[in-house]
C-alpha cells in the first residue's frame, strides 16, 4: 500500500513539474479522477504563469499577462470555469483594456480529447463601482473531470501600483510562477502577504530604448534655460532591465475557517507600487505615499470634497426639522433619520460621487459617495463637526499599504465630547455607532476639511444582546411546547431586521422553523421592526415533537433542546489568522421546564463556568430545580471583536466545555 502511495505521489509530481505547453492537453490530466495529494480538492491550477512588463511610448504602460490551466474535479469546481479580471476606469478615457483572450474546455469523450473555444457569449462586464468593473468570461461544456485552460492580456497606463499577482487559491496549485520586468528607471517596493515563502531569482540584461529627449541646438546662445534653443530629438539609449522570477509548487488550498473576516486577506500573493521614477536628462520624482496623501488626493477630487460644501438643494428641507432638535445628539439623529427615509442606496459602492449629491437628492437615490457625503453636509451645516471615513468593505479585503484602490467605501462620523460617532445612511435599520458588518473591518480613514487625516477603529465596542425566555412543558411522549421570547439589540438585532426586511409573517414563521430544525410556531408576533433604537423583539409559541429520549422508565434530555450548541466551528489544529467575531456578543437563554406528570428529577448537570484568558470571554451555566420544575440559566460573552491568532488553543477548548456543557443530560424517573 505505501509503495501505491508513492507511485501515486511520484507520478503526480511528474505531471506538475513538467513544462505545460498552451493548447497541449494530456489524456493523463483529462483521465485523472481525483486529486493525488488532496481527496476533497473540488478542483486544482495545474500550473498559473504570470508576467508585468512595462512599455515604453512616448511615456510608460504595463502589459499584464495571465496562462493557466485548471482541471475541475466535481460539480462544485465549476465556479472555476468563470474568470473575473478587474479594469480600472479613472475617466476621460484613462482605462484599461484586455486583449488576447484565448480559453479552451478540453473533455475526454469516446477516448479522444474533444476542445471547445471559449464563445462569445461567454464573454461579459460587470460594474463593481463607478472606477471598477469585472472583465468576465465562462468556459463552455464544463464537466466533471474537464480540464479549462486560458490565457489573457492587460494594458494599463496606471503604472502607479501593479496588478497583485495571486500565488495560492482556494484550490490546491500545483506550480505557479510571476515573472515581473521592471527598467532602472522605474523602482517599485514589493508587498507581498501569505505564510508560505516563495522561491525568488533575480537578473539583469542590457536593453535598448527609443526615447524622445530636449536637446540644445546652439550651446553658445542663450546658455541654461534658453529653451529657445532647444528642440525634441529622439535617440536610442541603453539601460539595466532586471527581471524577478517568483515561484512556487505543491500550494495547498486555503481553506476557509469559521469567524475570518475575509479569506482573501491571507492568499499568497504579491503586489508592486512605484516609489520613483528618473529618466534620462530628468529628475527624480518619488511616488511614495502615505494614508495621509491617499486620504488629501481623496478629498481634493472633483467628486468627493466639493460634494459635502453642495448645501442650497437640501437647506429649505432641513431648516424646520432642525429647529426642533434640543441638543447636538438630536440633531444627529434627524439628519442621519431624514438622509435614510430621503434617499435609498442603489447597491453602488465607491469614494466618488457618480451623478453628484444634488441629483441624488432630487431622484432619492445614489449610490454610497452621494448619500454619506450628503448626509457628512448635511451635518456639517447643522453645526456639527462632521466628516467622512475612507472605509475598506470586508469583501474588499485589508489594505497593507497606502493606496486609493485601498478603500470602496465611505461612512460620515461626528466629532462629539471627545467621541466619534459613525454613522452609514445607506441602510434604514442602521444607527449611530452601529453600522453593516460588511463594513466593520478593522480601520477606516477620517478626513478633516484642512486635508488632515486620522485612523479611525470601525472594531465596535459594545455589547450585541441577544436575551431569550423559555417557558417549556414537556409531556411523556417526547414534545415539548411553550412560548419563546428573543429580544434583540444593536448589532444583532441589525442583521435580524436586515435578513428578514421585506419577508412576510408567513415566511418569518418558515424561517424561524427551519432554523429550529422543524419545529412548529404559531402566534408570532414581532414588535420595533422598524424602530431601531429600541431592541428587536419577536414571541412565538412553539410545539416540536421527538425532542428527548425514552429507557425504560426514565426519560433522558438535554435542557437546552433546540438552543443548545451542537458543534465546535474551530476545528482545526492550529490557525494562522485572527478569529474575527465581527463584534462583542453576550447572549442569555432563561429557561423554566416543566417535567412530565408521574416523573420526578433523578440528576441534573452541574453548574458551571468557563473562561477566556484575558477576560476576552465568560461561559456561565446555572441550574436549580424544585419537585416538578428545571430553571436554567445559561450566559455566553465574547468581548472583543477580534482576537489573535495565538488565542486560538484557548478558544478552541472553549468551544469544547461549551458544547460539552450545553448538551449534557437531565434523567427523570417514572414515580
Amino acid at each position: 500500500m505505501k509503495q501505491l502511495c508513492l507511485l501515486v505521489l511520484l507520478l503526480s509530481s511528474s505531471l506538475f513539474a513538467q513544462d505545460f505547453i498552451f493548447g497541449k492537453v494530456s489524456e493523463s490530466e483529462l483521465k485523472q479522477q481525483i486529486h493525488p495529494l488532496d481527496s476533497s480538492a473540488i478542483a486544482a491550477v495545474l500550473y498559473k504563469k504570470g508576467s508585468t512588463k512595462m512599455i515604453y511610448e512616448e511615456k510608460w504602460y504595463y502589459v499584464h499577462e495571465i496562462e493557466s490551466r485548471v482541471k475541475i474535479y466535481k460539480k462544485e469546481g465549476f465556479a472555476y470555469a468563470t474568470i473575473k479580471i478587474p479594469m480600472y476606469d479613472s475617466g476621460g478615457g484613462n482605462k484599461e483594456k484586455i486583449s488576447n483572450i484565448k480559453a479552451f474546455t478540453y473533455n475526454l469523450e469516446n477516448g479522444k480529447i474533444n476542445k471547445e473555444k471559449l464563445k462569445s457569449d461567454g464573454q461579459f462586464e460587470e460594474d463593481i463601482d463607478e472606477s471598477w468593473r469585472y472583465y468576465k468570461f465562462t468556459l463552455p461544456n464544463v464537466k466533471e473531470g474537464s480540464v479549462i485552460e486560458f490565457t489573457y492580456r492587460v494594458t494599463s497606463p496606471f503604472i502607479n501600483s501593479l496588478p497583485e499577482f495571486t500565488f495560492q487559491e482556494k484550490i490546491p496549485v500545483a506550480n505557479v510562477e510571476y515573472t515581473i520586468e521592471i527598467p532602472e528607471y522605474l523602482n517599485y517596493r514589493a508587498y507581498s502577504k501569505g505564510f508560505i515563502p516563495l522561491k525568488q531569482t533575480k537578473t539583469s540584461r542590457r536593453e535598448k530604448l527609443l526615447i524622445s529627449y530636449r536637446a540644445d541646438t546652439d550651446p553658445k546662445v542663450g546658455g541654461y534655460g534658453n529653451t529657445n534653443s532647444l528642440r525634441t530629438e529622439r535617440g536610442q539609449i541603453e539601460f539595466n532591465l532586471e527581471t524577478t522570477v517568483y515561484s512556487v509548487s505543491q500550494l495547498p488550498k486555503l481553506v476557509d475557517e469559521e469567524y475570518v473576516n475575509n479569506i482573501d486577506n491571507y492568499l499568497n500573493s504579491i503586489k508592486h507600487e512605484l516609489e520613483w521614477t528618473k529618466m534620462p536628462g530628468s529628475s527624480l520624482e518619488t511616488y511614495t505615499h502615505s494614508w495621509d496623501d491617499v486620504a488629501k488626493s481623496i478629498y481634493k477630487h472633483s467628486r468627493f470634497g466639493n460634494e459635502i460644501d453642495t448645501r442650497k438643494y437640501f437647506e429649505q428641507d432641513l431648516d424646520p426639522l432642525l429647529k426642533t432638535a434640543q441638543n447636538n445628539l438630536e440633531k444627529i439623529k434627524l439628519v442621519f433619520d431624514f438622509v435614510k427615509q430621503k434617499v435609498k442606496w442603489n447597491e453602488k459602492y465607491g469614494v466618488l460621487v457618480k451623478d453628484g449629491v444634488k441629483n441624488a437628492y432630487s431622484q432619492r437615490t445614489g449610490n454610497v459617495a452621494e448619500i454619506n457625503l450628503m448626509l457628512t453636509g448635511m451635518l456639517r451645516y447643522a453645526g456639527l463637526n462632521a466628516n467622512p471615513v475612507l472605509v475598506s468593505t470586508r469583501a474588499n479585503g485589508i489594505a497593507y499599504f497606502p493606496t486609493r484602490e485601498g478603500f470602496n467605501y465611505v461612512i460620515a462620523a461626528v466629532e462629539l465630547n471627545n467621541e466619534i460617532i459613525l454613522l452609514d445612511a445607506t441602510n434604514e435599520f442602521t444607527e449611530p455607532n452601529i453600522l453593516t458588518e460588511k463594513t466593520l473591518n478593522w480601520v477606516g480613514r477620517l478626513i478633516r476639511s484642512d486635508f488632515s487625516s486620522v485612523e479611525v477603529d470601525l472594531t465596535p465596542k459594545t455589547l450585541s444582546r441577544k436575551v431569550t425566555d423559555l417557558n417549556v412543558k414537556m409531556d411523556a411522549l417526547g414534545t415539548i411546547n411553550g412560548v419563546c421570547r428573543n429580544s434583540y439589540t444593536n448589532q444583532v438585532a441589525l442583521n435580524v431586521r436586515n435578513s428578514l426586511a421585506g419577508k412576510s409573517e408567513k415566511t418569518y414563521n418558515e424561517i424561524i422553523e427551519n432554523f429550529y430544525d422543524t419545529m412548529e410556531i404559531s402566534n408570532l408576533t414581532i414588535s420595533n421592526r422598524k424602530e431601531t433604537e429600541k431592541p428587536y423583539i419577536e414571541n412565538f409559541n412553539f410545539n416540536k415533537t421527538s425532542s428527548f429520549d425514552g429507557l425504560g422508565d426514565r426519560i433522558y434530555f438535554q435542557p437546552l433542546f433546540f438552543m443548545a450548541t451542537t458543534e465546535n466551528p474551530f476545528k482545526a489544529e492550529e490557525r494562522e489568522y485572527p478569529i474575527d467575531f465581527s463584534y462583542p456578543t453576550a447572549n442569555m437563554v432563561r429557561l423554566q421546564i416543566e417535567i412530565p406528570e408521574g416523573y420526578k428529577i433523578e440528576s441534573t448537570p452541574e453548574s458551571a463556568t468557563y473562561k477566556l484568558p484575558d477576560d476576552l470571554g465568560e461561559f456561565t451555566y446555572l441550574i436549580s430545580s424544585t419537585e416538578n420544575t428545571i430553571n436554567l440559566r445559561v450566559i455566553s460573552e465574547i468581548k472583543a471583536s477580534i482576537l489573535p491568532a495565538a488565542y486560538y488553543s484557548a478558544i478552541k477548548e472553549y468551544y469544547k466545555l461549551v458544547v460539552e456543557k450545553e448538551n449534557e443530560k437531565i434523567v427523570l424517573v417514572k414515580l
